[in-house]
């Protein structure tokens, strides 16, 4: 988390020890504006000619990553826990397609994450080499189902299977969205068999569901090199809150599958959902200090800091709740000293990580 994500966490902590959050509804955003040929509609169209894949394909796993409006030129962090690339959201998944986008460009992974229509000609490589592999002809979307599955980093069949379905409803029922500096892009609807994009339930049902919060979609996550098994016997006495500068399925795909980093909970940017990839009785490596993991449960929250809107208060609401609920398993103070972002724990490598 950045320091200058400190409004995250102290709003989540002020609503909890009772300074008020207010709600407000999302704008639907389901107005259709006129469809002009700029700067980002040129740069989908070139990318998909020069590679061979669907131009409309490309729109849609954008639109589905929530990415038509990410900036041409970021600014980000070297050592970001989500990083991605472009439009396509490349990622490090049980694919890297951010791995895979920077060998195939020759591009660095950091410029990929700094220049989107980079990335974006990276994202369409890549799909195109997944695609080639798959069997996928740019004739035909119904054949780059695989290659979706593939492409969305997802650990779990299910979770693979349903980002394809998405991809493919968004096809089926095309649009006009707002991209980058307010540019509309253009989808048109495509005739997509239902069998590709009627919707199957991927959650894990209450009764059989691992998840320690009873809404949490769970993510089947291993602990290989990722966490530690039990917490051998110490008390959870923090929250620790980070935001992942990447959107849901970027993030959720890095966190099931990344090295060296895992984290209990992620939350929605729109507080519609909250998934769990590991039990609280295990020790996730999400604060970057083992004495703090071991103590903590980590909440991830979808969203940009640079986001000119901020951090929505259903995000802020769901945060809460999801605190109150931890809250009914562990004694943990409503403080700013126990509710805390990944800023204030100690960097073990400059001080001790007990501090």
């Amino acid at each position: 988390m950045r320091p200058s994500s400190i409004a995250v966490v102290a709003a989540v902590a002020g609503c909890l020890v009772g300074a008020g959050c207010s709600t407000s509804a999302a704008d639907g955003g389901g107005e259709t504006v006129a469809v002009t040929a700029g700067p980002l509609g040129r740069a989908f169209a070139t990318s998909a000619l020069a590679n061979g894949v669907p131009r409309d394909l490309l729109v849609a796993i954008a639109q589905t990553e929530g990415s038509l409006d990410m900036p041409r030129v970021r600014d980000v962090e070297p050592d970001a826990a989500v990083p991605v690339a472009g439009p396509l959201q490349l990622r490090r998944g049980k694919l890297d397609t951010l791995a895979r986008g920077a060998a195939l460009t020759g591009a660095t992974e950091l410029a990929l994450r700094r220049d989107g229509d980079l990335a974006l000609e990276a994202g369409a490589r890549v799909l195109a080499d997944v695609g080639a592999a798959k069997g996928a002809t740019a004739a035909d979307l119904a054949t780059w189902r695989a290659a979706l599955e593939e492409m969305s980093g997802y650990a779990d069949e299910p979770h693979r299977q349903g980002y394809a379905r998405r991809v493919f409803a968004l096809l089926a029922r095309g649009g006009t969205f707002a991209g980058r500096d307010g540019e509309p892009i253009s989808l048109p609807a495509h005739d997509v068999p239902p069998s590709l994009w009627m919707a199957v339930d991927t959650n894990v049902h209450p009764e059989t569901s691992p998840a320690d919060y009873g809404p949490a979609e769970w993510f089947p996550t291993s602990c290989t090199n990722k966490c530690t098994l039990g917490r051998a016997g110490s008390s959870v006495d923090y929250v620790v809150i980070h935001d992942t500068e990447g959107g849901w399925d970027a993030s959720v795909a890095t966190l099931q599958n990344d090295p060296g980093k895992s984290v209990h909970y992620i939350v929605d940017a729109d507080g519609s959902r909250v998934g769990q990839f590991r039990s609280e009785g295990d020790i996730t490596w999400h604060s970057g200090n083992s004495a703090y993991n071991g103590s903590s449960v980590g909440i991830e929250h979808v969203g940009f800091v640079a986001d000119a809107n901020g951090f929505s208060d259903a995000l802020y609401a769901k945060s809460v709740a999801l605190v109150t609920n931890i809250r009914t398993r562990h004694t943990i103070p409503l403080d700013r000293t126990h509710i805390i972002g990944h800023y204030q724990v100690p960097n073990g490598n400059n001080i001790a990580e007990t501090s």
